[in-house]
């Protein structure tokens, strides 16, 4: 019988294989990405940013070199370690937590300038649309007023176009891409719940969030440019209430 793991990134094996992929295809735009993101959110020197489901620290710590004050939270423990080992070469300062940001309202973090989910960290991977709103909700309530929040997600738009309704794979009236490997014996599985831009602005919104704007990440670059229905993901930038 295989084992199944309640999330892929807490297989090591998964993990591991997956970071060397990120490493090549997404590391070259992470100093873009960085410079756009702290235009954009208003970030200065000092602030507090939460980064969810930071990963090995890929934007963490180029945020942390530009003067904030990092805090990174990741499901993975072997993500993590590399985390610690590449801030620690980089004499970057940033404080990491090992949770499932399902469970982040659990968590004791403070009050943060601005908050960052990116690279399909996340969203839509927390158990479904009510996990995902409920995550808004407690992400609202860790950012200062006027703070903002970046989050990367899979664009739903692309995905009924090009499956229509021919892909087994596809639940298209719930949105939910059933998506599964095996590593080593070990069948991984994972429903990623795929949202249009309305819905993630709808969800936002409801949240309370405003200003919300779907923009376009194609390529690994972060622009003004809004999302275009071929983009595989859709960048999301959303403010606390003043």
């Amino acid at each position: 019988m295989r084992a199944e793991s309640a999330s892929p990134w807490e297989n090591e094996r998964f993990a591991e294989a997956s970071l060397a992929n990120i490493d090549e295809k997404f590391l070259p735009a992470t100093q873009q990405q960085v410079d756009w993101l702290l235009q954009k959110m208003c970030l200065r020197p000092g602030d507090a940013l939460l980064d969810l489901g930071c990963g090995a620290g890929r934007h963490a710590i180029a945020l942390a070199e530009r003067g904030l004050r990092v805090m990174g939270v990741d499901i993975s423990e072997t993500m993590l370690r590399h985390a610690r080992e590449r801030a620690e070469a980089a004499r970057a300062e940033i404080h990491y937590i090992q949770a499932d940001l399902a469970r982040l309202g659990e968590l004791s973090l403070g009050t943060f300038q601005g908050s960052v989910c990116l690279c399909e960290s996340g969203i839509g991977v927390l158990g479904g649309t009510g996990k995902d709103f409920a995550f808004f909700q407690q992400v609202h309530a860790l950012l200062a007023p006027g703070a903002c929040f970046a989050i990367t997600c899979f664009n739903a738009l692309r995905r009924y176009i090009r499956s229509k309704d021919q892909n087994p794979r596809f639940d298209y009236i719930n949105g939910i891409m059933r998506w599964s490997c095996e590593m080593e014996g070990e069948e991984l599985r994972e429903d990623q719940r795929q949202y249009t831009p309305s819905e993630m602005k709808l969800l936002l919104s409801f949240a309370g969030f405003e200003e919300i704007e779907a923009l376009s990440c194609a390529e690994g670059v972060f622009s003004d440019s809004p999302a275009g229905i071929e983009d595989i993901e859709m960048l999301v930038i959303a403010r606390r209430c003043p």
